[in-house]
């Protein structure tokens, strides 16, 4: 159950979301810690925390202005599809006292708990590559397996969110305006899908998954202390 006062309630892209993020390990990135540049990445973050400044520039390009003018009207698709209404878009959710956070594009209220304290949600993550290669791509995806292999950055970055969000289930929507047929794909992530199908089977582990996920996370907020401690040890010259 995510935590009402999770829901930060600041806007994507402000300055004030921008500035919390400092310091962060966040969803889009997190594919970082599987792979080659989980040093990297926790360094990245450490710098940021100390000096207040972030570690990369932002991007502006087509690409992602694209994908921002577009994210709206394909969560409304979503939605239609669904047929559900969404708690929230694009805030923060992020608990003050953890290094990690997301931003999730949707947040799809299942129930509420007797103490109207906290939600059961699901997560939406909406991405509306501007090329033609790149969405078929994504659009072929029909299960979690085949969106790992087509870009397991995006994948990560679901499961990071169903994670920080405490979700059973994460939707990863690809859409594309230019096509009048085929131009949306959903597709359902369940944290505790099975490793082996009721014949024995294996299957794709969602679930080992993310308890490889969590695991990363825990290393990742243990090396970040002590990094920060060397630095401040340091003290000032």
């Amino acid at each position: 159950m995510l935590k009402k006062n999770k829901i930060s309630g600041i806007k994507i892209l402000s300055d004030e979301w921008h500035q919390t993020r400092l310091g962060k390990f966040t969803s889009s990135e997190i594919d970082r810690l599987i792979g080659s540049g989980f040093i990297r990445y926790v360094r990245e973050k450490v710098g940021e925390e100390i000096t207040g400044k972030s570690a990369k520039s932002e991007i502006d390009t087509d690409a992602t202005r694209w994908g921002g003018f577009y994210e709206a009207e394909a969560l409304t698709k979503f939605g239609q599809k669904m047929g559900i209404d969404f708690l929230v878009t694009q805030q923060l959710v992020c608990d003050h006292d953890s290094r990690f956070g997301c931003t999730p594009d949707g947040l799809i209220v299942v129930r509420q708990s007797p103490d109207e304290t906290e939600y059961e949600v699901e997560t939406v993550e909406v991405k509306c590559p501007p090329t033609f290669a790149n969405y078929i791509g994504l659009y072929e995806c029909e299960t979690p397996a085949d969106l790992k292999k087509e870009n397991s950055m995006y994948y990560w970055q679901c499961l990071d969110q169903m994670d920080n969000c405490e979700s059973l289930i994460g939707n990863f929507v690809a859409y594309h305006p230019d096509f009048k047929m085929g131009n949306l794909r959903v597709i359902r992530i369940e944290a505790n899908s099975p490793s082996v199908d009721k014949k024995g089977n294996k299957i794709f582990p969602i679930y080992d998954d993310m308890k490889l996920l969590r695991q990363k996370k825990k290393e990742a907020s243990e090396m970040f202390d002590i990094v920060r401690t060397k630095l401040m040890e340091g003290g000032y010259v």
